[in-house]
């Protein structure tokens, strides 16, 4: 009687379903350190690149549509700036009123914190096609999730700024510095980064004595009584040195060499 050595079929069947388990997970494991590695090394920093622009386009349409709504529409310019006359009644200069200057500043603090804690939880993807900058494959692969938390407090800035905007007229702009610190996170990295963006809250026009007449760029006089007002006229261009060293020169040079001619 011959006593076979090999095992029972059944158990080849499980030894090989054992082996055929290993080789998948240890080739699976074998794809995701490559991917992984891969990742890290090559397609890392065009995806911050890419979840940096896309959080900043998202945070800075949110507090612009939120202060625009809630802080902007509602700014009494009458009470926010305080003119400076002179004696007789004339625009002099102007200065910022205090209280409604940290009333604005607090409210816009409150509604910038307060829209990016509710943005935050806002889940977004970016297809790690538009990390490759192909625009083919731009829609394609595995999307990645993008998050970003606030670090700190946002910064709050009150300032003016003034333009010309004719004949002894000033357009004077009231403004909202923003300023807000976030930590943009994706899968492989984190990064922090800042956001700062301005919204006017009021335009101011001061408008002060026209004159009786102006010159334009060509020395024409403009204005209501222009027919009365004196001729003037514009300097000449100086000409440019070396040119006219340079033409110097060669006229003494014409000079020395000429000969005089014998009597």
């Amino acid at each position: 009687m011959r006593v076979s050595s090999r095992p029972p079929r059944r158990e080849r069947r499980r030894l090989g379903g054992k082996r055929l388990f290993l080789i998948v997970f240890l080739s699976f494991f074998v794809f995701v350190t490559v991917t992984f590695v891969y990742v890290e090394r090559n397609l890392r920093p065009p995806l911050m690149h890419v979840a940096t622009m896309r959080v900043k386009q998202i945070v800075t349409r949110a507090i612009n549509e939120a202060i625009s709504n809630h802080v902007a529409s509602h700014a009494n310019a009458e009470r926010l700036v305080e003119w400076q006359k002179s004696e007789d009644g004339r625009v002099s200069g102007f200065m910022l009123n205090y209280a409604e200057h940290m009333r604005i500043t607090s409210e816009t603090i409150e509604t910038v914190q307060r829209t990016l804690h509710e943005i935050k939880h806002v889940p977004e993807h970016i297809p790690i096609g538009q990390a490759i900058g192909s625009a083919v494959i731009a829609s394609f692969g595995p999307r990645l999730p993008v998050r970003f938390e606030p670090v700190g407090a946002a910064k709050v800035e009150l300032g003016t700024r003034q333009r010309d905007a004719g004949i002894n007229m000033i357009l004077v702009e009231v403004y909202i510095r923003i300023t807000a610190e976030m930590a943009i996170i994706i899968p492989f990295d984190t990064k922090p980064e800042t956001v700062v963006t301005e919204i006017p809250i009021s335009y101011l026009l001061v408008v002060g004595d026209v004159p009786m007449y102006y010159y334009d760029n060509k020395g024409n006089p403009s204005g209501s009584t222009a027919d009365h007002a004196p001729n003037i006229a514009l300097p000449l261009p100086e000409p440019d040195r070396e040119t006219s060293g340079e033409a110097h020169d060669e006229t003494g040079t014409g000079n020395e060499d000429a000969v005089p001619e014998e009597s």
